[in-house]
């Protein structure tokens, strides 16, 4: 009887130390950088003081709100200017949105194309659309109907009419308009 009551009381007893010798620390940590949300085919729209400055749209977006950050994947965003009005088309194979800020950058495969024909290829690009300017350090190719110019570094309009490339400029003019030409002559 002593003996079973002993057994009973070490199986007690282990019982209870394996309970309480659970430590918290063993648990596997969470991922630190953990979206608090995930959507799919999302738009998200920029307006300055009621007019429009960009519609964007994103196959895959995740969003981190405390940081004010949206990733997004597949991105395809239309401009407009000051007044509504459509200037230009973005893509990119991803985007870093800033939407308090209202800031835009595109990432991967980075093409801008104007409504006028105008075309920018580069791998990033910043946009602001308080001043409706793209921003870049990387490599640049402006494309004119016939006409190229590439190099390193990039400030213009979101319409790409005044650009300044800031580096390693070249060009290949295939076309000068009439007065132009008459004006070199």
């Amino acid at each position: 009887m002593k003996k079973t009551l002993l057994i009973q009381i070490v199986v007690l007893i282990l019982l209870l130390t394996c309970a309480c010798g659970r430590d918290e620390s063993d648990a596997p940590p969470l991922p630190v950088d953990v979206p608090d949300q995930i959507m799919e085919n999302s738009t998200i729209t920029f307006s300055q003081e009621g007019i429009r400055s960009a519609t964007i749209f994103a196959e895959y977006v995740e969003v981190y709100e405390k940081r004010d950050l949206k990733k997004a994947k597949k991105v395809h965003v239309d401009l407009y200017d000051k007044e509504g009005s459509h200037t230009s088309v973005l893509v990119a194979d991803s985007g870093l949105i800033r939407e308090r800020k209202q800031k835009l950058e595109a990432l991967g495969n980075v093409v801008v194309t104007t409504d006028e024909g105008v075309k920018l290829e580069t791998e990033s690009l910043r946009w602001d659309p308080e001043g409706a300017k793209i921003v870049t350090d990387d490599f640049v190719t402006i494309t004119k109907d016939k006409d190229v110019i590439t190099g390193y570094g990039l400030e213009a309009d979101q319409e790409l009419k005044h650009f300044k490339i800031k580096k390693n400029v070249k060009g290949q003019i295939k076309e000068l308009p009439d007065e132009e030409l008459k004006d070199s002559l």
